[in-house]
């Protein structure tokens, strides 16, 4: 921009206003002249009035009418705009013009009108203008430019009056330079701004504070609090706040918390707005005052942003600090649902599920964790479920969580050696021999040999496959133990030898058996001597080596002997038979005499009697014994054995007769049977003999009864045989005839049903995992079928008592789904409801409570029952509200187990929730209701010193926890109060000793 001398300017002026007044003036130019420079001088000397008065009196020109305008202007005349209009109009391109624009510039400049007073401006030419005008020109070109928010053309406005000497305008033009720059976060810039502002006393204090300001945003921290905290007290109440935030914000990055608090406090808490509530409950955080900051964190109503997954954290962490772990909870799954900072979402999403699982036992939030981070903790949760599962003895809990660590350290492995143990013992003693097994091998692996609790678990292992019949692998096992002189001195040490030869025998190898019990028995263990001494007996009888099997069998009798216990002697009796001595057998028989028909053996003993007698021609003893048969047996089987042997005995008397009435009483009896297919056979052997064959058509026909059977014919022969067993409740034939028919007849339309009697014969011998698999094939049969109906209900049923509690669940299921009896609908709704709880698909356990509840066809107890399982499954999915409604109604009878649970949960979610005044109160109300239920009254009181140790309250959780250990009655092995009270006495005192 061109800039012009002023006397130069002045020069040129006089020379434009003689020129313009030889062509104007008429009269007394002389006069004129020195009127008009008078008025110029009054104008200049800012003597506005009577200057405007001396201009008007001289004649209307471009010049004098200027003069006018000006005056009018600088003495804020009232017709001063329409003045200007008119002399704008009237003379377009007077030299006067641009200054003209530039007071009226002026005058709407300091009414702040900054877009007409740019306009105006910008019709100013600048060499109209004086040089000292020049700055003020630009300036509030600028200025003008700034306020209507044009920064870029304002700072190139400012950049000029910047290259101009030292003005009165240069300071102020830095300072709305610094703005620009500041209000464009170019800090660095805006600083060096107002560096240059500084320096004028006009400008200090505002500079000093925004460079301050800009200090702050470059990260400058150390010289805000140096030079904040030096203009602080001196600062206006605006700035004041403004500094007190940065000051603090600044101590608080340096490390400095209690400074950060210091200026924190200075703040005015007027118009806060959530970032304001944000870095408060941030300062609080910081300096442990974690109830203001949860206060402030909270007031920040939406915090789904990236700064609320920060107040999100800092907020679950303050409320673990005050012990309110449930809204702690809640805060860290918030924080975890966005992924703004990822190492806030890991480790939220980490806490969420460890207090999910604490609080709940939710396993799900570890799951999800898992799966999101699969690399990162995932031995450490498995290990803490692990912890958790023993400590709830949950053993087989804490085996699935240790089986998904690849490397266990030493004390994980001892914990997993203990659960497999555990948990193998839990299902050996349910009679789950097959799912035990896995876990006393697993056992073994982990543990040297000659580590007893190995040796010990090796012989569990043994007992496993001997019960589930893998007798090779339960031999095997035996034998190592034995040769390894393993469980010395004990009980099963000293039975080793005869557990081997049972196996061997259940192998039929009984020669190697014979010599195991025969260690056995030499051994002097009296435990199974006896029975020992039988199967040594019974192994000369199985090498069909009689005579050695009679002597044997003689030493029991000799050493043991009592009539009930018939086994020996029958067993005699059948190798004197098989060795062609009829007539010791019966006198060994004999003994039978004094037996109880309730004996073992009792119903085939004296049968065999019987023929023994017949064998010897002893023909009425052989009636009478056949006739005492019938008798005494409640067997149908039996009684068509006798009737079958009498029939026998009376053909050998020729007593054609007596036999055929023997024998059609069997086919009357039991139709389609073998028995009555021997009969017939007889009957028409019979009437041969007597030369009437004619007689047994004629029977035949009479009877409906058919001689020559077809294969449907013999199926169905053979499937009423097995039935009649299954009927007369001879489980051991019934499995040997049902086993036959499905070798026979695996296709057989009646497959399914000889499944069903197989199975329950197994399970009234107590081979449950036999029975298991056996009804399993039997319920898929057609759901018309009531076995098939029968065997979901046993299956579900026994799956259920060996802890099988998926299939269990399964098994009710199609119960539920299949039957139309309304008690097995019931039964299978309330099994299902256990099932599903148990094998933890909580899911599956509230849809099944639900119709229940509203069912009325369920009492009073199965209801609340009911109720309780729904409550905890919703726990466990972390439906924390809605399982405390539940257990809140529960609470209202507390004399039940189930009500005593509730109101314990019910006080335990206020000492998790922090309320402890609260647990106090609810404890001594619940202690006035509880009746028998000491445990859960127990449980609360443990929960009440936990809340005095809370409150620092330490004399009074002393005296709870010591009245607890002195006044309670555990129930027996595996109630944890005791084992409880002890850990927090010896925590408390630890503490008080502190």
């Amino acid at each position: 921009m061109e800039v012009i001398d002023k006397s130069v300017r002045k020069t040129l002026g006089c020379c434009f206003a003689l020129a313009f007044f030889s062509l104007t003036l008429t009269a007394s130019p002389d006069d004129d002249r020195r009127r008009y420079d008078q008025a110029v001088m009054l104008y200049e000397n800012g003597m506005f009035d009577r200057a405007r008065a001396e201009f008007e009196a001289l004649p209307d020109n471009a010049l004098t009418d200027g003069y006018e305008v000006l005056c009018a202007m600088k003495s804020r005349s009232a017709d001063r705009e329409s003045l200007m209009s008119e002399y704008t109009l009237e003379y377009p391109s007077s030299t006067l013009a641009g200054r003209i624009h530039f007071e009226n510039a002026r005058l709407l400049f300091e009414e702040a009108a900054y877009g007409m007073a740019a306009l105006e401006l910008s019709k100013v030419d600048s060499t109209s203008l004086d040089e000292d005008e020049m700055p003020e020109y630009i300036f509030m070109c600028g200025y003008s430019e700034f306020a209507l928010g044009s920064y870029p053309s304002a700072l190139q406005f400012f950049d000029v009056l910047a290259a101009l000497d030292h003005t009165a305008y240069t300071a102020i033009g830095q300072y709305v330079s610094g703005l620009i720059h500041y209000y464009d976060n170019d800090f660095k810039a805006a600083a060096d701004c107002f560096d240059r502002s500084v320096t004028d006393p006009r400008f200090k204090e505002v500079s000093e504070f925004y460079i301050v300001d800009c200090e702050f945003n470059l990260k400058n921290y150390r010289y805000v609090v140096s030079e904040g905290s030096r203009i602080y007290e001196d600062a206006s109440a605006e700035r004041r706040n403004r500094l007190a935030r940065i000051i603090s914000e600044s101590y608080l990055i340096l490390g400095d918390s209690e400074k950060a608090r210091e200026y924190f406090d200075g703040l005015s808490t007027e118009g806060m707005n959530r970032k304001d509530y944000f870095y408060a409950g941030t300062v609080m955080y910081s300096v442990r005052d974690y109830p203001a900051a949860i206060e402030n964190f909270n007031k920040m109503v939406d915090r789904s942003d990236s700064l609320g997954q920060i107040a999100n954290y800092h907020l679950a962490n303050s409320y673990l600090h005050t012990r309110n772990q449930v809204a702690a909870m809640q805060a860290f799954l918030d924080a975890s649902k966005v992924d703004f900072d990822p190492a806030i979402t890991e480790d939220a999403s980490f806490n969420y599920a460890k207090l999910a699982f604490d609080l709940n036992k939710d396993t799900g939030g570890f799951r999800d964790y898992i799966r999101r981070y699969p690399r990162n903790k995932g031995e450490q949760i498995y290990s803490y479920m692990a912890l958790a599962a023993l400590q709830d003895r949950d053993y087989a809990g804490a085996v699935e969580a240790y089986d998904n660590i690849d490397h266990l350290t030493p004390d994980m492995q001892n914990n997993y050696v203990k659960a497999n143990f555990l948990r193998g013992q839990q299902l050996f003693t349910l009679g789950s021999y097959r799912d035990a097994a896995p876990y006393f091998k697993a056992v073994s692996y982990y543990l040297p040999k000659t580590d007893r609790l190995n040796q010990y678990s090796r012989y569990l292992l043994a007992e496993s496959n001997y019960n589930s019949g893998n007798f090779a692998e339960a031999e095997t096992v035996y034998t190592d133990l034995y040769n390894n002189a393993a469980l010395y001195g004990s009980e099963e040490g000293a039975l080793l030898p005869y557990n081997v030869a049972y196996s061997l025998f259940k192998q039929e190898e009984y020669e190697a058996a014979a010599l195991w019990f025969d260690n056995y028995i030499n051994s002097g263990n009296a435990v199974f001597r006896k029975d020992a001494a039988v199967r040594r007996a019974d192994c000369d009888f199985g090498r069909k080596d009689y005579k050695a099997a009679i002597e044997s069998y003689g030493k029991v009798m000799t050493e043991y002997y009592t009539p009930d216990d018939i086994y020996p002697y029958y067993r005699r009796a059948i190798a004197y038979g098989l060795a062609g001595d009829n007539r010791r057998k019966v006198s060994t028989l004999l003994h039978l005499e004094d037996a109880s028909p309730d004996a073992e053996l009792y119903d085939e003993a004296w049968y065999e009697l019987g023929r023994a007698q017949m064998e010897l021609k002893q023909y009425n003893d052989a009636v009478r014994s056949f006739d005492h048969l019938r008798q005494t047996t409640g067997d149908s089987t039996y009684v068509a054995r006798a009737l079958i042997g009498k029939g026998m005995v009376y053909r050998n008397m020729t007593r054609y007769e007596d036999a055929l009435a023997a024998y059609k009483e069997v086919v009357s009896m039991m139709p389609g049977s073998e028995y009555s297919e021997e009969s017939m056979l007889a009957i028409e052997s019979i009437y041969h003999r007597m030369k009437m064959p004619e007689k047994f058509v004629e029977y035949v026909e009479q009877n409906s009864l058919a001689t020559a059977k077809t294969e449907e014919q013999k199926e169905s022969m053979y499937f009423n045989t097995a039935e009649q067993l299954y009927l007369a409740g001879n489980w051991s034939e019934t499995v040997s005839a049902c086993e036959k028919f499905l070798k026979m007849y695996p296709g057989s339309v009646n497959a399914a049903q000889v499944q069903f009697y197989l199975a329950e014969s197994y399970n009234q011998q107590g081979e449950k995992e036999k029975a298991v698999d056996a009804y399993a094939i039997a319920m898929n049969a057609s759901t018309e079928l009531s076995f098939a109906e029968m065997s979901r209900l046993r299956y579900a049923q026994l799956s259920y008592d060996l802890q099988r509690y998926q299939n269990a669940y399964n098994g009710y299921s199609a119960l539920s789904l299949s039957t139309r009896i309304p008690e097995n609908k019931e039964v299978a709704q309330l099994g299902m409801l256990r099932s599903a709880y148990r094998c933890k698909d909580y899911s599956a356990a509230v849809s099944a409570a639900d119709p229940i509840i509203a069912s009325s066809s369920f009492d009073a107890d199965i209801k609340r029952e009911a109720r309780y399982v729904k409550a905890k499954s919703l726990l466990a999915t972390s439906q924390r509200d809605k399982a405390l409604e539940i257990f809140a109604e529960l609470g209202q009878n507390p004399s039940t187990s189930e009500g005593a649970e509730g109101r314990f949960m019910v006080i335990q979610n206020l000492y998790d929730s922090a309320d402890f005044d609260k647990v106090e109160n609810e404890v001594y109300s619940f202690s006035q209701t509880a009746g028998s239920q000491s445990y859960w009254l127990a449980k609360a009181y443990l929960v009440l010193g936990d809340s005095f140790v809370e409150r620092k309250m330490y004399e009074q959780a002393k005296a709870t926890y010591e009245s607890i250990r002195d006044g309670y009655q555990a129930y027996g092995q595996g109630d944890d109060v005791p084992e409880a009270v002890k850990a927090r006495i010896e925590r408390l005192n630890s503490l008080m000793n502190n």
